[in-house]
């Protein structure tokens, strides 16, 4: 542990304004097959210390609560960790592919939920999906993931997308103050061409740069424009 804390003390010191954007780009890369390999150490260390039940020491009914209150994680974060931890034990070509950099923490937590969906099944076809884990993007993978559990669980399947869909609901009501609320809850295909429609609007903003115009001369190239089209 002492040499891992002097290299991120040695990282910590370098001065990036004077790095090349190659060199920028490459630590990035390596900063990632790194942060891989320490998800599955840490990962093996939170099963080891639930397997010996160390968590009770300090009066914690479950490891993830221990998680919570001694490194003051939000409860969502400590029980993905330990779902994570608990998972990968049993995903050995997951782990390794996460060990090496392969696999980004989005398309474990894909994995993650493809075995518990049908843990027998996953074992069989573990290498397919890390395999395609490892070579398609996160949308694709979800898609992949979602036919796979298709396939092996038709009914189960069918009966989860009847829920979802059964649940859709979105609400769009203007205010009296001009601004618009939005609520609801969406299956996921249509929450991901919702997302995919967002970030095209602030992809193209990002582009434009900030509108640094007043209120006054927004208005008053409005009206220019409308006196022009008139």
């Amino acid at each position: 542990m002492s040499t891992l804390r002097s290299s991120l003390e040695e990282l910590r010191a370098e001065d990036l304004r004077f790095a090349g954007d190659d060199a920028l780009v490459g630590d990035l890369a390596e900063l990632e097959r790194a942060s891989g390999a320490l998800e599955v150490e840490r990962g093996r260390r939170i099963a080891e210390i639930e397997r010996r039940q160390a968590h009770r020491l300090d009066g914690h009914l479950s490891v993830a609560s221990w998680l919570a209150a001694r490194f003051r994680l939000a409860w969502p974060a400590a029980v993905r960790q330990v779902r994570q931890a608990r998972a990968l034990e049993a995903m050995p070509l997951a782990r390794e592919a996460l060990a090496e950099g392969d696999l980004s923490r989005s398309a474990v937590d894909v994995l993650v939920a493809a075995r518990e969906a049908n843990t027998e099944a996953f074992e069989r076809d573990e290498g397919s999906l890390v395999e395609a884990a490892r070579t398609l993007p996160y949308d694709e993978l979800r898609r992949v993931a979602a036919y796979w559990r298709e396939a092996v669980e038709p009914e189960r399947f069918e009966r989860e997308h009847d829920h979802r869909h059964s649940i859709r609901r979105l609400y769009v009501s203007p205010m009296l103050d001009g601004m618009v609320r939005v609520d609801g809850d969406l299956d996921p295909e249509t929450g991901q061409t919702l997302i995919t429609a967002l970030r095209s609007v602030q992809d193209a903003d990002a582009h434009r740069g900030p509108d640094v115009r007043s209120a006054a001369q927004k208005r008053d190239e409005r009206s220019a424009r409308s006196a022009a089209g008139g």
